[in-house]
């Protein structure tokens, strides 16, 4: 690919690729494009209120206004362009809608972007982003930063592509993890244990889906997934399905995190399992037994 090409990439995961004359022709087209995603999306929207209770668009209002006036998030969080409308879900973190373009490229595995406006925001969504915050991501993902200088706004937008892979594809600034004899699997288990989100956080940054699914005997063989279900934690176990729990292991009892959910009553953790493919099985509750917290 020329410096002046670009592909577009649909939902569907569908390409098309194409070749500008220049850099400024190249940005035109992208810039276009963008606003049209955005033109396209606000028409959908219209349509959508007018089937929702005023009721549920003043909730939903009333909490993207808090999640807003958050420390860090009146700016965009990888460039700082003021007031920014996109999201991302399992970062945390706000963004303008550039960004939001780079951040969709990166794929859904690394980032999965919502607009704060245009998009429906269940409660699950809206605990976790409410959780987190840009300076609470930054302080993860830009932890080694030292004397890198972060684009601006009027950065041209390679510059700004370049920080967004190098942020979170490359993870050249990830802060590092305190020294500890302990496997990744090991300190995110305790962790979540502590419900300590910012560790979790940056643990799972660093871990992969073997160390987070990883079940240890002196736990009656839990996930980290089962132990956040059964502190009925909404934002870590939202967290831990986008970094790839696995909802179908079951402890050495048989149980899975659904039964873990259930018995700590927390209806959330429950909806959270169910629309990630987590069934029924192993969710018995035996009369007499104990809930593993």
């Amino acid at each position: 690919m020329t410096d002046w090409e670009f592909t577009i990439v649909s939902l569907e995961a569908k390409s098309w690729q194409f070749a500008a004359a220049s850099q400024e022709e190249r940005d035109a087209w992208v810039q276009l494009i963008e606003q049209q995603i955005l033109s396209c999306l606000q028409s959908n929207e219209s349509g959508r209120e007018k089937s929702r209770g005023n009721s549920n668009s003043s909730a939903n209002g009333h909490d993207m206004q808090s999640i807003r006036n958050m420390d860090g998030n009146d700016v965009c969080v990888d460039c700082g362009a003021p007031n920014p409308d996109w999201a991302s879900l399992n970062l945390g973190a706000l963004m303008c809608i550039e960004c939001s373009g780079m951040h969709r490229n990166l794929g859904t595995h690394l980032s999965r972007v919502r607009s704060l406006d245009l998009d429906d925001w269940p409660s699950e969504l809206t605990s976790v982003i409410s959780a987190i915050g840009n300076t609470l991501a930054n302080s993860v993902w830009e932890g080694r930063i030292q004397n890198k200088t972060k684009p601006s706004p009027s950065s041209p937008r390679e510059e700004k592509e370049k920080w967004v892979r190098a942020k979170y594809e490359g993870k050249e600034f990830l802060c590092e993890l305190p020294p500890c004899d302990f496997s990744l699997g090991e300190q995110l288990l305790e962790a979540v244990i502590r419900e300590d989100l910012p560790l979790c956080i940056l643990l799972l940054a660093h871990c992969s889906p073997e160390d987070l699914n990883t079940a240890y005997e002196d736990r009656e063989s839990c996930t980290a997934l089962h132990i956040s279900c059964s502190l009925g934690n909404i934002v870590i176990t939202q967290l831990l399905i986008w970094y790839f729990a696995d909802v179908r292991i079951l402890d050495v009892k048989g149980r899975s995190a659904l039964w873990h959910a259930k018995c700590a009553g927390s209806k959330e953790c429950a909806d959270i399992l169910r629309h990630n493919g987590c069934n029924d099985l192993g969710t018995m509750i035996p009369q007499g037994s104990d809930v593993f917290c």
